[in-house]
């Protein structure tokens, strides 16, 4: 397209010393082209509008990346605090419920556990099966 918007402004520079702009304008079949030179001042507010839209550079393309991530955690945390809340508001509402495995680790040393399993007879594994 750059080559072709050249070939165009070199033929229309060879006119006349006035400055031209160039712009594609939209057709029904994708085979076909339509460039529309206008000369500068008489350009639509809608083709000037289509010509200086330009990319957004990677900096600012990040930042809005990243402000939507942020949103997103922020979000989830939200939800996973408020479905948190709801929980232990049904378990605190039903009698019957008891909580399991909050106490996970046992915080004895090795020695300790040998010493606890020698005082026991080493029945601990045995009473787990009666």
């Amino acid at each position: 397209m750059d080559v072709f918007k050249y070939v165009v402004y070199e033929q229309v520079e060879e006119v006349g010393m006035d400055k031209w702009i160039a712009a594609k304008e939209p057709t029904d079949f994708i085979d076909e082209i339509v460039i529309v030179v206008y000369k500068e001042g008489h350009v639509p507010a809608d083709v000037l509008e289509d010509l200086n839209k330009a990319d957004l550079p990677a900096e600012l393309k990040g930042l809005s990346r990243h402000m939507a991530d942020t949103q997103s955690k922020i979000a989830q945390r939200k939800d996973k605090r408020s479905s948190e809340v709801t929980m232990k508001q049904n378990i605190v509402g039903e009698d019957n419920v008891v909580v399991l495995n909050t106490n996970k680790r046992d915080r004895r040393t090795l020695e300790q556990i040998q010493k606890d399993m020698l005082e026991n007879g080493g029945d601990m594994k045995r009473s787990r099966f009666d």
